[in-house]
C-alpha cells in the first residue's frame, strides 16, 4: 500500500479501533465471504492517481459494525499493494474531490445522514459509488434511496441490499433516461452475489449520458442576440443563434429533447455567490436546471461556484463606436482631394498663368489677351480664342495638369468616395481616445466586472444599463445619429449582429484596440454529470469549424468593409451627387442675375463726353 508523502491525511488502515461507541452483538449477522467488496473495487476503480473514499455512518455514529469491520478488513488487505484510500474528507485547499467513494452505512436514515454531508468540495457527484446499507427492513425503502440519490444527481451508483426472502445480497442501480420512462428512478437488479462471486460485474457502471433515449433536458437561457435569440410567432416561442445551433446540434447527438426555461425580470445574467445568487446564475447553481447558457462569459465567481464547460465561442469585448459626422454632399466634392492637394494645385495654376503672362509680355509681337482666364479656360479644357501654338512648354505643362491631376486622379477619387458609406468609424481605436473625446462607457453590470479595476475606464466613466431586458439595439441606434456622447461595451458577436440587422438605419463600428478576450460557455450545476460528454463534442464542433460556420448567419461585415452583394458596381445614387447639382445651379443662377444687371446697366443713359473746341482755350 502506498502514501505520498506529501498527504499526511492519507490514512491507510485495515480495520478503525472501536472506542466507545461499539454495536451490540445483535450486530453480528452472516457476513458475506471475502472479496465481498474487493471485486467490485478491483474492476472499477483502478484509475491511476486517484483514491477511495471509505464513509462508515451507523446513526450518528461513524464507527463500523462488526460487519463493516470485516469487509474494511477484507477491501484493504486484497487491495493494499496498490490501492489509496482515506476515511475522511481532505481539505478544502487540496482541491481533491473523490471520484471513487464506498459506503458502508446500517439503514436508510443513515444513509441520507451521510449524503447530506457531503459537497462538492470533497465528492464528485458524477463519480463512482458504491453503497453498501446493512438493514433496509421496507423494500419501499429501496424506491426511496433512489429518490434520494436522484435528488442529489448521483446517477453512477449501485446500493447493496440484503434480500429478505432469501438472505443473498443483490446489486440495484436506477436509470432516469431510460426510454419511456423518462424521469422515473425504479430501482432494477444489476448483479447478485451467488457462490462468493458477483454476476455481471463489469456492467454495474455503464454510460448513462451517452443516450437520453428522448428524455428532456430543462436548459436555462436569456435573450441575447445572436448567442440566443428568443422569438414569439403566433403561439409559440422559437428559438435560434449561435449557441441555439450548438445546443441543437448536441440533443441530436445525445438524443434529448431541450425544454427551455428564460430568466425574467430586470436581471438575466445575474452573479453568482455563495448563496442567494441571481438571475440564470442562481437557477444554475440551485439546479433548477440541467445546463444554462447564452452568452457567459469566463468569470472568477462562475468557475468557484458553478461548473464551467469547454468554450463554446471564442471573441472579443470591444467598445461600440459611433461614425463621424456623415459629409454633406457638397461636401464630397472637396473629399477626393485633401486641403494639401487642393493648394498644390491652386499654387501651379498661379505658377502657370504667372509664367505665360510674363511670356506672352515679353514677346510684343505676340499678345496674349486676358492672360489668366485664358489659362484658366485652358486648364479647366474649355474653347478659347485662336493662339499660337509656339509656346508648347507651356502647354505641355497645362496638359499635365489637366488631364492627369484635375481630371483622371480627381475623377478617380470621386467615384471612389461616392460608392463608399456615408460616413466612417469615428478616431476613437483606443481608450485613451475615447476618454479624450469625453465619451462615457454604457454597459450592462455583468460586463463591469471586467472594467472596474481598469485605471482607463473605472466605474466613474460608467453607465450602467439598469435593466438587462431593455433593448441594447435601441442603444446603439442612438449611438449611431450625431451628437452622441457614449460607447457601448458588448460581445462582437452583438455588434455584427446589430449591423447587419440595422446597418442601413444607423451604422456603428467598433474601436480596435478597447475590448479584453471574452470566451463564452455552457455552464453546469457543480454536482451534473453532463459537462464531460458535452463538452467533448463541443470540441469535435471547434475542430470541424462548424461553430464560425453558424455564427456566419448572424453576422455581416459589408458595411464596415464597403463590399456590395452584386460583383458590379451599384449605382450613383441622388444623395451621392446632389452637392454638385446644388453648385451648378447656383452658380447658374448668379450667371443669370449677372447677366440681367449687364442688361439693366447697358439701358441706363450714358452722359456725353464733353468736347473740347480747338481754338476754345
Amino acid at each position: 500500500m502506498r502514501i505520498p508523502g506529501a498527504l499526511t491525511w492519507f490514512l491507510v488502515i485495515a480495520v478503525r479501533e472501536a472506542t466507545g461507541s461499539l454495536q451490540d452483538d445483535n450486530a453480528r449477522t452472516t457476513q458475506p465471504s471475502e472479496e465481498f467488496l474487493s471485486t467490485i473495487v478491483r474492476v472499477h476503480y483502478r484509475t491511476p492517481e486517484s483514491y477511495v473514499a471509505l464513509r462508515t455512518r451507523n446513526g450518528n455514529s461513524t464507527s463500523p459494525t462488526f460487519v463493516q469491520r470485516d469487509l474494511l478488513d477484507d477491501l484493504m488487505r486484497t487491495t493494499a499493494g496498490w490501492m489509496i484510500v482515506t476515511v475522511e474528507d481532505l481539505p478544502i485547499t487540496e482541491g481533491r474531490p473523490a471520484y471513487y467513494n464506498v459506503f458502508l452505512v446500517q439503514d436508510y436514515s443513515s444513509l441520507c445522514s451521510l449524503l447530506d454531508g457531503m459537497t462538492y468540495r470533497t465528492h464528485h457527484f458524477y463519480g463512482l459509488y458504491t453503497i453498501l446499507i446493512e438493514t433496509l427492513t421496507n423494500p419501499n425503502d429501496l424506491y426511496d434511496v433512489m429518490e434520494k440519490l436522484w435528488s442529489l444527481k448521483l446517477m453512477n451508483v449501485v446500493v447493496i441490499v440484503k434480500g429478505s426472502d432469501d438472505g443473498a445480497f443483490a446489486a440495484y442501480t436506477y436509470h432516469p433516461y431510460r426510454e419511456q420512462r423518462c424521469g422515473i428512478v425504479e430501482p432494477y437488479e444489476v448483479g447478485r452475489y451467488v457462490n462468493g462471486s458477483w454476476s455481471d460485474l463489469v456492467h454495474w457502471y455503464p454510460s448513462r449520458t451517452s443516450n437520453f433515449n428522448g428524455c428532456p433536458l430543462i436548459v436555462g437561457t436569456v435573450d441575447i442576440k445572436p448567442c440566443s435569440i428568443i422569438d414569439h410567432q403566433a403561439n409559440r416561442t422559437v428559438h435560434k443563434g449561435i449557441e441555439v445551433s450548438q445546443i441543437s446540434n448536441l440533443s441530436k447527438k445525445f438524443n434529448f429533447t431541450v425544454r427551455y426555461v428564460i430568466s425574467d425580470g430586470k436581471i438575466k445574467w445575474g452573479f453568482v455567490r455563495a448563496v442567494n445568487s441571481t438571475g440564470l446564475m442562481g437557477m444554475i447553481q440551485r439546479s433548477e436546471v440541467d445546463f444554462g447558457f447564452g452568452s457567459i462569459g469566463i468569470g472568477v465567481a462562475r468557475v468557484q461556484y458553478l461548473r464551467q464547460g469547454t468554450p463554446s465561442r471564442y471573441g472579443q469585448i470591444l467598445m461600440a463606436i459611433p461614425p463621424k459626422r456623415p459629409y454633406t454632399s457638397l461636401e464630397k466634392l472637396f473629399q477626393p482631394f485633401s486641403l494639401q492637394t487642393w493648394l498644390c494645385v491652386v499654387f501651379c495654376l498661379l505658377i502657370i498663368s504667372m509664367l505665360a503672362r510674363g511670356m506672352y509680355c515679353l514677346r510684343q509681337a505676340d499678345r496674349l489677351p486676358n492672360t489668366f482666364y485664358t489659362m484658366w479656360v485652358l486648364t479647366m479644357g474649355g474653347p478659347c480664342r485662336p493662339l499660337r501654338m509656339d509656346s508648347s512648354r507651356i502647354f505641355i505643362v497645362i496638359f499635365i495638369l489637366n488631364m492627369l491631376v484635375l481630371r483622371t486622379l480627381y475623377h478617380a477619387g470621386m467615384f471612389e468616395r461616392l460608392q463608399a458609406s456615408d460616413s466612417l468609424a469615428s478616431d476613437l481605436n483606443t481608450l485613451e481616445q475615447i476618454n479624450k473625446a469625453g465619451k462615457m462607457y454604457y454597459m450592462h453590470k455583468t460586463i463591469t466586472l471586467y472594467f472596474n479595476d481598469n485605471p482607463l475606464v473605472g466605474p466613474r466613466r460608467i453607465l450602467l444599463i439598469q435593466n438587462d431586458n431593455d433593448n441594447w439595439e435601441d442603444l446603439l441606434y442612438m449611438m449611431s445619429q450625431h451628437g452622441s456622447n457614449f460607447v457601448v461595451a458588448l460581445p462582437l458577436d452583438c455588434i455584427k449582429y446589430y449591423v447587419k440587422m440595422n446597418g442601413e438605419r444607423g451604422l456603428v463600428y467598433v474601436g480596435k484596440h478597447t475590448g479584453i478576450t471574452y470566451n463564452t460557455a455552457f455552464y453546469y450545476p457543480k454536482t451534473t454529470s453532463l459537462q464531460e460528454p458535452f463538452s467533448t463534442l463541443v470540441l469535435a464542433f471547434h475542430s470541424a469549424g462548424l461553430i464560425n460556420h453558424w455564427a456566419q448567419a448572424f453576422e455581416d461585415n459589408r458595411f464596415w468593409s464597403n463590399a456590395v452583394a452584386d460583383p458590379e458596381p451599384t449605382s450613383i445614387k441622388w444623395d451621392h451627387i446632389s452637392g454638385a447639382f446644388y453648385l451648378a445651379g447656383t452658380m447658374h443662377l448668379i450667371a443669370i442675375g449677372v447677366f440681367f444687371a449687364e442688361l439693366g446697366y447697358a439701358r441706363l443713359p450714358k452722359k456725353s463726353p464733353m468736347v473740347w473746341s480747338e481754338g476754345r482755350e
